[in-house]
């Protein structure tokens, strides 16, 4: 019980040369998807220049991709696609997306885009509807993980390593709306997508690291808007 010099260490120095000190390293994995919305198309006419660029700012993970509203007119067909990152460190699914159906769009419920990505159709109280006059917002399960097992598409957005890989991993899905605001209209027309659901790898529940799902929240990451302006 006496004091006694130890040949090569000093106690308590925090001299990491010294080998009476050691470390071990944790890394804290989170999940973390985020949404972008922009507009691929007008009827036939295909737009390139909307889509998100991907880069880390002072560490912070940021999307450029222009925000000004796109000119449409009155019946005009608008494309947006909305694009699932993965920004976490664990991988996972976009359970469901939704889309709300602001005054000035309407959805089309038989054009092929909407029929492929299995969009819903949701009334005021949140109940399924045929009628289009009654949509307030539509859902779908395209990305989910039931929906990989149906079809053998592989839905799961694989984690983020900033090291090897120069974006996240990210999915798309498609909408197509009528432009029904008159082109008398001078109203910008605001469109809104989020992730409504989202689960792990294996299917289960999960808490996103930064963003509630489904809470209307437009300073989370897993929200986005694009904007129309009709022109006469």
């Amino acid at each position: 019980g006496e004091p006694v010099e130890d040949v090569d260490s000093t106690p308590d120095n925090d001299e990491a040369g010294e080998d009476d000190i050691d470390i071990d390293k944790i890394k804290v994995n989170y999940f973390d998807l985020a949404l972008r919305k922009f507009i691929t198309g007008v009827n036939n006419e295909s737009i390139s220049n909307r889509v998100p660029v991907f880069s880390i700012v002072d560490g912070e993970y940021t999307y450029t991709h222009p925000k000004a509203p796109i000119e449409v007119a009155n019946g005009d067909v608008v494309i947006y696609t909305l694009r699932v990152y993965n920004e976490g460190f664990i991988a996972g699914y976009a359970e469901e997306v939704k889309d709300d159906v602001p005054e000035g769009l309407e959805f089309i419920p038989n054009n092929s885009i909407n029929e492929e990505y299995r969009w819903v159709m949701y009334d005021a109280d949140g109940n399924v509807t045929e009628d289009v006059s009654q949509a307030e917002t539509i859902r779908t399960d395209y990305l989910s993980k039931e929906q990989e097992a149906a079809t053998g598409r592989d839905n799961l957005i694989a984690a983020f390593d900033p090291e090897t890989m120069t974006q996240p991993d990210y999915k798309d899905l498609q909408i197509a709306f009528r432009v029904t605001e008159p082109n008398t209209s001078d109203r910008i027309l605001i469109n809104t997508a989020e992730i409504s659901e989202d689960r792990d790898e294996e299917g289960e529940e999960i808490e996103d690291i930064d963003s509630t799902p489904d809470n209307h929240q437009e300073e989370e990451d897993d929200i986005d808007i694009e904007k129309e302006k009709v022109t006469y």
